[in-house]
């Protein structure tokens, strides 16, 4: 019970609001899949997702069916390039897998239909004109390593490695926030990185690069869903930078530290205290907002290259709930891990719900193994080398957010709960004579009361001796 609050008087009352079982909806599939959907020239995706029967589709084909097979509500896709161009019908590469590959059956796993879809551009393969790397010349001509080492997130190209968002639910797209060009540098106690040549602290960026060096490697996205009532949920996601392919400086692991650090203080007011969106709007979540994050992260809580501590600064965050950590042994295989990576797999990928307002029900790997049917799926040569993860959740009542300034008063043989309620919830008043066994049962005649303002107020009749406990109910309205 949260919220309670005991009078000891005659009587004695508790109070407190449990969220109740109430719909919709029931269960929200949340998933992120790293599909390296990438090419190693611009446009080719859209080429190849353009021409679903072509040989170039087949890995498209493949990505689609193991989507289909596990049947996300929402789901975000890394390593999906960003492209602006669009085809006749006006559709991006994003529409053209969705229309040509998602909502076609593959090998008769069942079509899915996903109505909203975002997509922004990505640092990646945008060059800065700098020589980031300290290789000591500048690379302009795409298509090679020295070109994204010189970008301010690595690709041959803009837009390579770029993201998706899909989604079976409405997207807010007017408040979207993207934090694309947010600075490094301003991040407090950011982890720059050393020289490794002469030692300086936080002197591999000379002051000019680290005027325009983007924290970002691809971006940060704050998406928010309605997930039906009113229910926002804010499906943050990204794709850190590998923390690898550096040297001793350690550049790219101390980035995907901070890339990570930068969504566990956006969900924490009391550290949200610097981020800048792409549009000037600061700060981050407020208190008891329900949240998603989700994507490759580069980073196993234990085991890997990357900075110490960088993947507990999730696993172990006080606002996420860390209940849940998904498996693969409903596909007989017995793994947390997410990346079937050489010499050892690594859990990288993660679905973290927030812990106000969602309660898991269910959680995977989707990583099939041995003789089960899907097994080749995922081994297939043209498989990533990622595996999808999906959390189930159910959007539950916040009490921050449906019952404040809870009271009760004993007066004239009566006792009177007020409290201020919230649009699209329903309210109800239980009573039990064993808050610890109960049973809880509604109150007979218990009317709750609730002006334009949501100011509620119910009053009981205390004529029952002894220890009677109340508390209200919370719903969703239907």
């Amino acid at each position: 019970m949260q919220n309670q609050r005991m009078i000891h008087r005659s009587l004695t009352f508790l109070m407190g609001a449990c969220a109740a079982a109430a719909a919709p909806p029931a269960v929200v599939r949340f998933a992120t899949y790293n599909a390296s959907l990438n090419r190693n020239a611009a446009g080719q995706l859209f080429a190849d997702l353009s021409a679903p029967a072509s040989a170039g589709a087949a890995q498209a084909k493949r990505i689609a069916e193991i989507i289909q097979r596990n049947a996300p509500d929402v789901l975000l896709v890394n390593e999906f390039d960003y492209d602006t161009q669009v085809d006749a019908q006006g559709r991006t590469v994003g529409g053209l897998f969705h229309d040509n590959f998602l909502a076609v059956s593959q090998n008769g796993a069942p079509a899915q239909s996903f109505p909203y879809r975002f997509t922004a551009a990505s640092n990646t393969g945008v060059h800065s004109g700098l020589d980031f790397d300290n290789s000591g010349g500048i690379t302009t001509i795409q298509g090679t390593d020295a070109y994204g080492n010189d970008c301010y997130g690595f690709g041959w190209f803009p837009g390579q490695y770029g993201m998706v968002v899909y989604s079976k639910y409405p997207i807010n797209t007017a408040a979207v926030r993207t934090f694309q060009k947010f600075l490094w540098k301003n991040m407090p106690a950011a982890l720059l990185p050393d020289d490794a040549a002469t030692l300086q602290p936080k002197d591999w960026y000379s002051t000019a690069e680290l005027n325009v060096f983007r924290l970002s490697s691809k971006s940060h996205w704050d998406v928010p869903l309605d997930l039906g009532s009113g229910i926002i949920t804010h499906f943050l996601v990204d794709h850190p930078t590998p923390p690898v392919f550096d040297s001793t400086e350690d550049r790219n692991g101390k980035r995907n530290h901070d890339e990570i650090r930068f969504w566990a203080d956006y969900i924490d007011p009391a550290r949200a205290t610097y981020h800048r969106d792409d549009n000037g709007a600061t700060g981050g979540l407020p208190a008891g907002t329900r949240f998603v994050i989700a994507g490759d992260h580069n980073a196993d809580p234990l085991r890997g290259d990357s900075v110490a501590g960088a993947a507990l600064q999730f696993t172990t965050h006080p606002l996420i709930n860390n209940t849940a950590v998904p498996s693969a042994a409903a596909y007989g295989n017995n793994t947390t891990n997410t990346g079937n990576f050489s010499p050892i797999p690594l859990r990288v990928d993660y679905v973290l719900p927030s812990l106000a307002g969602l309660t898991i029900l269910n959680s995977a790997v989707y990583w099939p193994t041995g003789a089960h049917p899907q097994a080749s799926l995922v081994t297939n040569a043209n498989a990533s080398d990622h595996r999808m993860v999906w959390v189930d959740v159910q959007p539950v009542p916040i009490l921050t957010e449906t019952v404040r300034h809870l009271t009760a008063t004993l007066s004239a043989g009566a006792v009177v709960i007020t409290f201020r309620g919230a649009a699209g919830y329903t309210y109800a008043l239980e009573e039990t004579a064993n808050v610890a066994s109960g049973p809880w049962t509604p109150v007979p005649g218990a009317v709750i009361v609730m002006d334009a303002n949501f100011n509620a107020s119910v009053s009981v009749p205390a004529v029952i001796p002894g220890r009677r406990c109340f508390r209200v109910v919370v719903g969703f309205a239907p």
